[in-house]
């Protein structure tokens, strides 16, 4: 029997930390159990590399994106290996074979009226990726619980995905599939997302020109996260490569709670655009919190050397605390004081 199980791709505009360490080490240990069962495992993590946030970092640091991205890249890499993790392939959405999926699934998608031209006028994130409506704006800011940041307003010529289109398939989907989205907390939050109605979504820029261009308009390059959710098939080598037909549709896609809105809602309903087989599972983790009950983040400056607690307690050890504190679909809380009292 076989299993494809994925962790999401992973933003690299800084080194990985202890909340991607979790999320890789779960995958890794799904891995693992199903290839013990004999099954025929792919694991497939990676890198997003095309995110308006990248382009910043890097010129915030004097030096272009893919310069930037490829060094940091290998400090992704080189903590799997520290972790021990087993992956079948390691994705990078710079890399020509993706790239080339997501200008082809682009134009289909345009071809067949799914994909059209418009203009985008609204607010938007940087850290988040995500566009928002103004009634949906907490004070102004950003409404992502784990964000609350400042917003900017956004007026651009953009393609838009008729996301709205499908609303009814993808309740009908959900409904008649009840472990497609796990936990059901996740399941439910979902349920409600939709339900208060799916606008189009923008999948296309023009403010800025790193990314994959649109191919029959190079003015304007693909929204990341269009790009960035093709990756689960662009690395099998879609449409027609062994491993896209050996392994598709994935058994289980594993990410934190705060994407599970892309992978449950946008993916699936790209997938069905697409007249392709959907995932049999999202599966949308809690978080790792400091003490006092912030989220462990890049941003927040908080962030802890995955590589420093290796070498200090071993790969094992962090393996088995990050598996043993943060019980299925709940928040756990952490630091190195608790390191420390559970394996004593």
């Amino acid at each position: 029997m076989k299993y494809y199980i994925t962790t999401p791709i992973f933003y690299p505009n800084s080194s990985p930390h202890i909340g991607t360490a979790y999320t890789t080490v779960a995958a890794d240990t799904l891995a693992r159990y199903h290839r013990l069962l004999g099954d025929d495992v792919y694991f497939l993590t990676g890198t997003d590399e095309n995110a308006q946030k990248i382009f910043r970092t890097a010129e915030e640091k004097n030096t272009d994106p893919k310069t930037y991205v490829d060094g940091v890249v290998e400090r992704f890499k080189e903590l799997w290996k520290a972790l021990d993790i087993s992956n079948d392939d390691f994705i990078r959405t710079t890399e020509e074979r993706h790239q080339k999926v997501v200008q082809q699934i682009f134009t289909k998608l345009y071809e067949q009226g799914d994909i059209y031209k418009s203009e985008y006028s609204g607010w938007y994130c940087t850290p988040c990726e995500t566009f928002w409506m103004e009634n949906k704006l907490i004070e102004g800011k950003c409404p992502n619980a784990d964000c609350g940041r400042d917003v900017e307003m956004l007026k651009e010529e953009s393609y838009f995905f008729r996301l709205s289109n499908y609303q009814e398939p993808i309740l009908k989907y959900i409904g008649e599939h009840p472990d497609f989205i796990q936990p059901v907390s996740r399941r439910n939050e979902m349920l409600r997302f939709i339900e208060g109605g799916l606008e189009d979504l923008c999948v296309s820029r023009t403010t800025f020109q790193w990314g994959i261009k649109v191919p029959f308009d190079p003015s304007h390059v693909v929204y990341v996260w269009l790009d960035a959710l093709i990756n689960y098939i662009s690395a099998l080598g879609y449409p027609n490569g062994e491993n896209y037909q050996r392994y598709w549709p994935a058994d289980v896609h594993i990410m934190g709670k705060d994407i599970v809105r892309f992978h449950a809602v946008i993916w699936p309903i790209i997938l069905m655009a697409l007249d392709l087989p959907l995932p049999k599972m999202i599966y949308g983790h809690g978080w790792y919190l400091t003490k006092d009950g912030g989220k462990i983040s890049k941003s927040r400056g908080n962030v802890q050397d995955s590589f420093e607690l290796i070498e200090r307690y071993g790969s094992d050890a962090i393996r088995y605390f990050l598996l043993r504190e943060l019980q299925v679909g709940t928040d756990g809380t952490y630091s190195e004081d608790n390191v420390v009292e559970r394996l004593n």
